[in-house]
C-alpha cells in the first residue's frame, strides 16, 4: 500500500475579520485529496500575518502567537505520525482529546489480530467469516479506523450491503461481527466508550427460513434405496444426522468409536469446544437401530485410523479439518440435491435440513422444548441445566424411536 502524505500547513480566514479587524488563524491538515482545518484561536491582521511568517520577526506578540502555532503543528504532526493508514477521525479524537496515540486503532489491525486468536483456539469457521466481514468492509471503505465506525458509518454500511443484494441475515452476520471488534477495542481501553457506535443503531434481524421437512417428504427420504452407492452414501449420512438430533456434519466426521457407550452417542459439540472452557456440557442421544446400521456400515476399517468414519486421518491441522468438512457436506449435498429431483421434493434437503427436520419433528410430536434444545446442544439450555438432567436414558431412547414413528 503506497505510504499516505499527510501535512499541517496554517491559513488565515480573511473573510470573517472581528471587531479588531483581526482574523482567525486556522490550521490546515491535508491528506490528499481531503483537508481539514481546525481553529488555533489565534487572531491577527493581514499586516500582521505577513509579518508572522516573516524570518526576522520581532514583535513580542507575534512571537508569542508564533511560538503557540509552533507547538500546536508540532503535536499535530507527531499524531499524524502514530496514525497509520491516516483518518481525520483518528486525528482529531487524539489530537484534541489530549490522547496518547501509542495502540494501533486501525480496524484493519483489529480484525488480523482476533482472526489470529481465533485460528489459535482452532475456530476456523469462525475466523473465516470475521476474514468475510473485512473484507466486506474493505471493499465498502478502506483505511478506516475504530473512530471512523459511527452511527452514520453503520446506516450507509448497511445500505450498501443491501443494494449490494446481501439478506438481512448476512448483514446482521457482517455488523454483529464488526460490534464485537469494537466491544474488545473498547473493553482494552483503546476506544472511548462515548463513542460507542451502536448506542443509535439498531442492527437489523430477520426470521430464520424454516428447513425443516413435511413429514410426507421425510418418509421419501427414509424409504428411498437409490441405485447408485455414493447416492446411497449421501443419503445415510443425512439421516444418520437427523435420527441423531441433528448432530452437525462437523461433528460427524470428528466422531471416534469411543463416542458410542451402549446404545448411546456421547459428544461434545465442536463449536462448544472450541469457543467454551467452562460447562462442557455432553450431548447424550439414543441410538436409532437405523442409526447404529449406518454406523455399521460405513464406519473406519483401518485400525490405525482413530477417527468413527473414514473421512479425516490423525494429525491433521484445524484448518485442514475445516476444509475437509466443507469438502464432504458439499459432496453430500451434491447427491441429495440429485435425489430431492428424483422424489420431487420441492424444498433443499441439504445437511442443515436434517437438523432442522429433527428438531420440527421432534416438536410435530409432542416432545418437550427442553428436551429438544438439550439434544441439539443450544447455549440456552444452560438456564434450565437442572431441569434437562432429569432426562434418563431410557427416554432418550423412546423419544429417539419416535423419529421414524411418523
Amino acid at each position: 500500500m503506497k505510504e499516505q502524505k499527510v501535512s499541517v500547513s496554517f491559513y488565515l480566514e480573511k473573510t470573517k475579520p472581528n471587531n479588531e479587524g483581526k482574523c482567525l488563524i486556522k490550521m490546515v491538515v491535508y491528506c490528499n485529496p481531503n483537508k481539514k482545518r481546525y481553529s488555533t484561536n489565534c487572531h491577527v491582521t493581514e499586516a500582521e500575518w505577513e509579518k508572522l511568517n516573516a524570518s526576522n520577526l520581532r514583535d513580542g506578540n507575534l512571537k508569542t502567537i508564533k511560538a503557540n502555532l509552533n507547538s500546536k503543528q508540532a503535536k499535530a504532526e507527531e499524531v499524524i505520525e502514530k496514525i497509520s493508514p491516516f483518518s481525520f477521525i483518528a486525528f482529531e479524537e487524539a489530537y484534541f482529546g489530549n490522547l496518547v496515540v501509542n495502540k494501533n486503532t486501525a480496524l484493519q489491525h483489529w480484525f488480523d489480530e482476533y482472526i489470529i486468536k481465533l485460528k489459535a483456539k482452532n475456530c476456523i469457521g469462525t475466523a473465516i467469516a470475521y476474514r468475510t466481514t473485512i473484507n466486506s468492509i474493505n471493499l465498502f471503505k478502506k483505511n478506516l479506523h475504530l473512530q471512523d465506525i459511527t452511527p452514520n458509518f453503520l446506516e450507509e454500511y448497511e445500505a450498501y450491503l443491501s443494494d449490494d443484494g446481501k439478506s438481512n441475515t448476512t448483514i446482521s452476520i457482517y455488523i454483529r461481527q464488526l460490534r464485537a471488534i469494537i466491544n474488545q477495542a473498547i473493553n482494552a481501553n483503546v476506544l472511548l466508550q462515548e463513542k460507542y457506535p451502536f448506542k443509535k443503531y439498531e442492527i437489523p434481524s430477520s426470521r430464520n427460513v424454516k428447513k425443516a421437512l413435511s413429514n410426507e417428504d421425510i418418509r421419501k427420504l427414509l424409504k428411498h434405496k437409490p441405485e447408485k452407492e455414493d447416492e446411497q452414501k449421501a443419503l445415510d449420512f443425512w439421516i444418520l444426522s437427523y435420527l441423531c438430533s441433528g448432530i452437525n456434519f462437523a461433528d460427524i466426521i470428528e466422531l471416534k468409536p469411543s463416542n458410542i457407550t451402549g446404545s448411546h452417542l456421547i459428544f461434545i459439540r465442536a463449536k462448544t469446544r472450541n469457543t467454551k472452557k467452562k460447562d462442557l456440557r455432553p450431548i447424550k442421544i439414543g441410538l436409532h437401530p437405523r442409526a447404529k446400521e449406518i454406523i455399521e456400515k460405513w464406519k473406519n476399517t483401518d485400525s490405525s485410523n482413530p477417527y468413527l468414519f473414514p473421512i479425516l486421518e490423525p494429525n491433521l491441522q484445524a484448518v485442514t479439518i475445516k476444509h475437509r468438512c466443507q469438502r464432504f457436506i458439499k459432496w453430500v449435498n451434491k447427491r441429495m440435491e440429485l435425489i430431492r429431483i428424483e422424489l420431487k421434493i420441492e424444498q433443499k434437503i441439504g445437511t442443515y435440513a436434517a437438523r432442522h427436520s429433527f428438531s420440527t419433528v421432534s416438536k410435530r410430536q409432542g416432545l418437550s422444548t427442553e428436551f429438544i434444545s438439550e439434544s441439539l446442544g443450544h447455549s440456552s439450555v444452560i438456564v434450565t441445566a437442572n431441569y434437562l438432567d432429569s432426562f434418563t436414558d431410557d427416554a432418550k431412547l423412546e423419544y429417539i424411536n419416535l423419529l421414524t414413528d411418523l
